[in-house]
C-alpha cells in the first residue's frame, strides 16, 4: 500500500514540476500512470517503442525508427500528416511518458550499422514526428533547383534540466533522404 501511495505521489510531483507538463491533458496524465507498462526495449535494452500511448481519445503504438523519410514512409503517409495539432499532442504525450520514468531516459531507438558513421543530428537524443512536405524552388544565377523538404515537430532531451521537451519550431525540416530518428505511429485497434 505504501508503494502505491509513493508511486502516485511521485507521478504527481513529476507532473507538477516538469515545465513541459504545464499543458497536460487528462489523456496525457493517464498515459503517465501506465508509463512503466508501455515502454518496449530491444534485446540490447534500447527503448524502441511506447505501446498503448494515449493521444486525444485514441491509443497508438509509437515506434522510434532511425532512417530516412523515404525509407520509412514510402508506402503510406505518416498518421498525423497535414495535422500539426495532432502531431503536437503526440509529441507532448511521448515526452510525458519519457519524463515519467524514475531514471532519466536520454536515448531512444538505435542507429542501424549503415548509419553509425553518419555525423548528422538525431542520434537517439531527439526525434521527429513528420507533419508535411514542402517543395521549394530556388534559383542560383541561371541554375534552378527544386527540393522537397519534410517538416515536423521535434522532441529532444534537454541535458541540463534532464527532461524531454518540445523543440519544435517552424523552420525545422529535413530532406526526405536525410536519416533521423522518426516516430512511426500506428492506431491500436480496440
Amino acid at each position: 500500500m505504501f508503494m502505491k501511495i509513493f508511486k502516485i505521489f511521485l507521478i504527481v510531483a513529476v507532473t507538477l514540476f516538469y515545465p513541459s507538463s504545464f499543458t497536460l491533458t487528462s489523456a496525457q496524465t493517464s498515459t503517465q500512470r501506465n508509463a512503466n507498462f508501455n515502454l518496449v526495449r530491444d534485446k540490447s535494452g534500447n527503448l524502441v517503442a511506447i505501446n498503448n500511448l494515449t493521444i486525444g481519445n485514441q491509443r497508438y503504438n509509437a515506434r522510434f525508427i532511425y532512417g530516412s523519410f523515404n525509407e520509412l514512409f514510402y508506402r503510406n503517409n505518416p498518421i498525423f500528416w497535414q495535422n500539426q495539432q495532432a502531431a503536437q499532442q503526440a509529441l507532448s504525450s511521448i515526452n510525458t511518458v519519457l519524463n515519467a520514468r524514475k531514471s532519466m531516459i536520454t536515448q531512444i531507438g538505435f542507429i542501424p550499422t549503415k548509419y553509425q558513421s553518419s555525423k548528422f543530428a538525431g542520434s537517439g537524443n531527439s526525434f521527429i514526428i513528420p507533419v508535411s512536405g514542402e517543395r521549394i524552388i530556388r534559383e542560383y544565377g541561371k541554375k534552378r533547383t527544386e527540393n522537397l523538404y519534410i517538416n515536423g515537430v521535434l522532441g529532444a532531451v534537454e541535458p541540463k534540466q534532464k527532461i524531454w521537451t518540445n523543440y519544435s519550431f517552424d523552420a525545422f525540416s529535413l530532406t526526405p533522404d536525410t536519416p533521423f530518428m522518426y516516430v512511426k505511429l500506428e492506431t491500436v485497434k480496440r
